[in-house]
């Protein structure tokens, strides 16, 4: 189990959405016992939560959602930034904000 679905988020709506799908990290036996999921949240933070919040989300649909584009709105100053942060790179700022996407984040690979 790698990524799982959020279905309830009583009382830590401002660090789980439903509907949002989280990565799991590993949890101890202790944890595991007492029926608990370590997720990595909102707040980008692993904390533990109660597995019943969550569904299993089989990995193979996540690699076919990944065919959908993706869109990043930026603000004039995150533009010009970026733009003067990839010329000092001597690369372009699209591949500058995919590498910071791929850095930051544990997507499974697409074969």
């Amino acid at each position: 189990m790698n990524y799982v679905k959020c279905i309830e988020n009583s009382g830590n709506e401002a660090s789980l959405d439903v509907d949002a799908i989280y990565r799991v990290l590993p949890v101890n036996e202790i944890e595991r016992s007492g029926g608990m999921v370590r997720v990595i949240d909102n707040e980008g933070e692993d904390y533990l939560y109660p597995m019943r919040w969550f569904e299993i989300v089989p990995e193979e649909n996540l690699v076919a959602d990944l065919s959908e584009p993706l869109t990043v709105r930026l603000s004039g100053v995150a533009k010009l930034t970026i733009r003067d942060i990839a010329r000092r790179q001597g690369v372009s700022m699209a591949s500058l904000v995919r590498q910071w996407i791929e850095e930051r984040l544990d997507l499974p690979s697409v074969a």
